[in-house]
């Protein structure tokens, strides 16, 4: 199946029927983080009033819903409490516990309580729960190489593998990084410190098979000056990364912002996604797409998740 995919930043409570009725087959709502003792810390849609009363109807419909786990306000040292010491790869058995609870209490859903960013008892309900996570990876310096890369790359593959093994299978392990922590200064024009080793690649060159794709950001880091310019990282990720990552291009999905203010740098249209995609050598396909946000999939015509179907066609 190619992934129609959008991010929830907030309840989608009034736009459910919409949602419902959409072709985008799979939904990612955000955020949780985790506190020192690996519990679960909510935001956005995952902290709003009634979940469950979005989350059944998206269920029913038959759309998958995963939850993204991270964020904006995530760095290294949010995910240092999941390891045994400052440069151990080994997951720590009490913490990485409690965080395979949570994860797996918001997957069955139902009735649970996490904490606010605030710190404050959170008690909701996430109904018929989701069918897997994300992990939102967004503000990591070390991501782009060297020894700190190679570090982290082990520690998410080990979280990775781990995972894998004690979450029920079906139960769909995504990540979402952007361009930089995979494609070297040769690969991405614009590229800051990449390297061929970076992070993601020598994550997936590890564990792989344990992820079901990577939600691949290409805004936030620059504008697309030309088609020429987006053809270039686009060429990049779908041709040259997997090589290097020994993975498949059906392993990333393209992400993009649906309108301007969806993002600082790099929103691109449909039209000129469209273009890019077509200068690309036959044969060349991605796992999907995927936007931020679903409140700005109706900013174009027809709307992204139409404009994803005719291109995943």
């Amino acid at each position: 199946m190619k992934i129609n995919a959008t991010y929830l930043n907030g309840s989608p409570l009034k736009q459910i029927s919409q949602l419902v009725d959409s072709q985008f087959n799979t939904m990612i709502a955000t955020f949780i983080g985790i506190d020192a003792l690996g519990n679960g810390v909510v935001d956005g849609a995952m902290g709003s009033y009634k979940p469950a009363q979005w989350i059944n109807p998206l269920r029913i419909a038959k759309k998958k819903l995963l939850f993204s786990i991270g964020g904006g306000a995530v760095t290294p040292a949010s995910l240092e409490c999941l390891f045994q010491g400052p440069r151990s790869t080994e997951l720590d058995p009490s913490i990485y516990g409690n965080f395979l609870k949570m994860i797996r209490q918001v997957l069955n859903g139902g009735p649970i309580t996490l904490k606010t960013a605030s710190g404050v008892d959170y008690p909701t309900d996430y109904g018929m729960g989701f069918n897997g996570i994300d992990f939102d990876l967004e503000n990591f310096r070390s991501y782009s190489g060297g020894v700190s890369s190679n570090l982290w790359a082990d520690r998410l593959s080990q979280l990775n593998l781990q995972l894998r093994k004690d979450l029920p299978a079906g139960t769909l392990i995504t990540h979402a990084p952007q361009t930089p922590y995979m494609l070297s200064s040769t690969q991405w024009p614009g590229a800051n410190g990449g390297n061929p080793l970076a992070l993601y690649t020598r994550m997936m060159q590890s564990s792989g098979d344990a992820i079901d794709w990577l939600n691949v950001q290409i805004y936030n880091q620059h504008n697309f000056s030309s088609t020429d310019m987006l053809s270039t990282t686009l060429k990049a990720l779908l041709l040259d990364w997997p090589k290097t990552a020994k993975t498949s291009a059906t392993k990333i999905v393209i992400t993009v912002a649906f309108a301007n203010n969806q993002c600082g740098t790099g929103y691109i249209s449909p039209a000129m996604l469209t273009a890019a995609l077509a200068s690309l050598p036959p044969g060349t396909a991605a796992g999907g797409f995927n936007g931020w946000a679903y409140n700005a999939s109706n900013t174009v015509t027809p709307s992204w998740d139409k404009q994803f179907s005719r291109l995943n066609s």
